[in-house]
């Protein structure tokens, strides 16, 4: 696999996951129409709920619109701590250290790094959940049971949206969908989530995989 194509894999699986960032179009969005009361209501109970969760740990599902198709384990601690771990044949590892994202190819034994910050799903796992910070609410929709809401970056234009789905009853985060620049849609649905259990600090630790001699590469895209 060439440099060019490994960063290109890369940034494909974790646009996928909504942990990349949504590169800006040209120009600025439309201004953001006002929220009406109870959008703004809706809003302030998913942060609540987001504020309130400690850890995660789920078994998860991503399906993407162009065919691709892949299962594995996603573990969060709050504030900053996060790994993703595909199941084979994908060798993917993905591991937030509270500042950097780290992208593991099991295979090859290479790892790039971005500034956690830089992600667009940062603002799901910092220490305080702000929903109008650096992005914007740009649509509210409820379905049976569902609550979806859209999130764009602020003044993002064309560039994608991330929208979080919650269950109504009890109110819980089940899945979220990514829409790329490309316009492909990519959806990471959790399975069994498990909520505020204990999570050891080993989980986030990737000090053991430097003893392989990997390549550790900065990617400045």
């Amino acid at each position: 696999m060439t440099e060019l194509t490994r960063r290109a894999a890369l940034r494909c699986t974790i646009t996928g996951l909504g942990l990349c960032a949504l590169p800006l179009a040209g120009g600025l969005a439309p201004a953001q129409a006002a929220l009406k009361p109870e959008e703004e209501q809706a809003v302030r109970k998913a942060e609540r709920y987001l504020n309130r969760i400690s850890t995660l740990r789920s078994r998860f599902v991503q399906i993407s619109s162009n065919g691709a198709y892949a299962e594995g384990e996603v573990v969060v601690r709050r504030p900053g701590r996060l790994r993703f771990e595909y199941d084979p044949p994908h060798p993917v590892l993905l591991i937030a250290d509270g500042t950097n994202l780290l992208y593991y190819d099991k295979e090859l034994k290479q790892a790039s790094f971005i500034p956690l910050w830089e992600t667009p799903l940062w603002f799901l796992i910092r220490k305080k959940v702000e929903l109008s910070d650096n992005v914007e609410v740009t649509q509210i929709r409820r379905a049976t049971g569902t609550l979806r809401m859209t999130l764009q970056e602020s003044g993002g234009g064309d560039a994608g949206a991330v929208t979080l789905v919650f269950s109504d009853r009890p109110f819980a985060l089940r899945k979220w969908e990514v829409i790329d620049a490309q316009g492909v849609t990519t959806q990471v649905a959790l399975i069994n989530p498990q909520f505020d259990i204990e999570v050891d600090d080993d989980v986030f630790d990737y000090g053991d995989l430097d003893t392989h001699g990997l390549q550790r590469k900065l990617d400045r895209r």
